[in-house]
């Protein structure tokens, strides 16, 4: 799932994308869809090459084809940037009164 040579902590600079879980009970292996997820809808340049370097491409491309909580934006981007044929998983959408809310 990571790449060899890395550490199980996370670094400090990615403290603020995780700011509703206790940042030191992460673990790059055992949280690894977590975090892949959530860097890939909120990470910065930092947080993308934190990832190009720690997770393989087979995990990325995982998370991109099952995760529900990435935008369409989010899932476009990573879609192009790993090279991804085909259509990465559909949003979560919620039914409401007044109609399906999407979150794109």
């Amino acid at each position: 799932m990571k790449n060899s040579s890395t550490t199980d902590e996370l670094p400090g600079f990615l403290r603020p994308f995780f700011w509703d879980v206790d940042f030191r009970t992460l673990s790059i292996d055992e949280s690894s869809y977590f975090i892949i997820s959530r860097l890939m809808e909120h990470g910065d340049e930092a947080a993308m090459s934190f990832l190009l370097k720690t997770y393989n491409s087979e995990a990325m491309i995982d998370v991109l084809r099952t995760s529900r909580v990435l935008s369409r934006r989010s899932r476009n981007f990573w879609k192009i940037l790993l090279g991804v044929a085909g259509e990465p998983c559909i949003p979560k959408r919620y039914p409401t009164p007044y109609g399906i809310y999407s979150t794109d």
